[in-house]
């Protein structure tokens, strides 16, 4: 396992979450948003960018912003 601490953005509400990388492939990140350990499976949309959706909220992760 990885458990490397990232932030994602919420676009839906404009907020940034806690999230830990748990796997990722070239195409996809999973991560467990925090609190909670909710499990948002993220998709590479374009070069630096990974979008997933969970609860009807859209979350991106954008490896620019790191």
């Amino acid at each position: 396992m990885i458990f490397d601490a990232i932030k994602l953005h919420c676009t839906d509400n404009n907020k940034w979450v806690d999230a830990k990388i748990v796997d990722h492939t070239d195409s996809w990140l999973v991560v467990l948003v925090q609190p909670g350990d909710l499990k948002v499976s993220l998709k590479r949309t374009k070069t630096n960018l990974y979008v997933g959706q969970l609860h009807g909220y859209e979350f991106v992760y954008d490896l620019n912003n790191t």
